[in-house]
């Protein structure tokens, strides 16, 4: 399985958005010079934030994103499921198929595409069941739990409309 970097993107941004001070919205070109990414790029990201319900775009001079809805209220898979979408990973181009059963005479191919079909599906339920494992344990993680780590009652809010960042 591969991820994409937008997803660790993603959750850095609601860290971001979640210490923001007095939850005043944060525009996209602060949040990419600070990921030091493109904006454009970070602009397509938070597009799939905004539409699964996990940030809020606000349209005016002073806006920006924010978040939509508490951190506890936003898990791992709402993340990964808004960027990766909510399909599963785990698809069988039935290559084995393909290479075995054009190998064999007629007469064994029943035997050969049965024994295939057993494998297969013995093959695609273990990687079913690990993803189930995966998405259930991201379900299980909010981004409450990830700031959990850093006492945020003792933390300064930041207000990153005003940090001014260098680039090294």
């Amino acid at each position: 399985m591969k991820m994409s970097h937008a997803v660790e993107q993603s959750l850095v941004v609601l860290v971001m958005l979640a210490l923001q001070k007095d939850d005043l919205p944060v525009k996209s070109y602060l949040l990419s010079d600070r990921l030091e990414v493109s904006e454009s790029y970070l602009k397509k990201t938070m597009r799939k934030l905004v539409v699964a319900g996990i940030v809020q775009a606000i349209a005016s001079k002073e806006g920006g994103f924010r978040l939509a809805r508490p951190i506890s209220k936003i898990t791992l898979l709402d993340v990964y499921q808004a960027i990766e979408g909510i399909g599963s990973f785990i698809h069988s181009t039935q290559l084995a198929d393909r290479i075995f059963l054009s190998q064999q005479s007629n007469k064994r191919i029943e035997d050969v595409q049965q024994a295939l079909e057993v494998a297969t599906n013995d093959v695609l339920t273990v990687f079913n069941e690990a993803e189930q494992d995966f998405k259930n344990r991201l379900q299980n993680y909010t981004i409450a739990k990830l700031l959990g780590h850093i006492n945020v009652d003792g933390f300064d809010k930041i207000d990153w409309r005003q940090v001014h960042f260098t680039v090294n």
